[in-house]
């Protein structure tokens, strides 16, 4: 009887987790109002990328991923020199992460 309680508990729990996950790590798909305000503001601070890119980007900067090939990425369109990748970051930390 004991057992089959521990199991319900460890199956809601995993049931749960997997529900939420989403929600918790949620950056904002192309397409969407809050993905063109994030494009906005990468404008506004002088980064002109494609969607697909800005997209990768804030990937990394709020959930991580692959750090060499998204830096190859950007110094592809003009974000090069000390410290630009951090302070591409920086924005889509500003404005496509959500709030913690």
């Amino acid at each position: 009887m004991d057992m089959k309680r521990v199991l319900a508990t460890l199956a809601a729990a995993a049931a749960a987790a997997l529900a939420f996950a989403p929600a918790a790590h949620a950056i904002p798909d192309q397409g969407t109002p809050e993905f063109d305000a994030y494009l906005q503001g990468l404008q506004r601070n002088g980064y002109t990328l494609n969607p697909d890119t800005a997209w990768r980007v804030s990937h990394q900067a709020c959930i991580g991923g692959i750090p060499g090939y998204i830096g190859l990425e950007l110094a592809a369109q003009g974000v090069i020199g000390p410290g630009a990748q951090e302070r591409v970051f920086d924005v889509a930390r500003t404005y496509a992460c959500p709030v913690q």
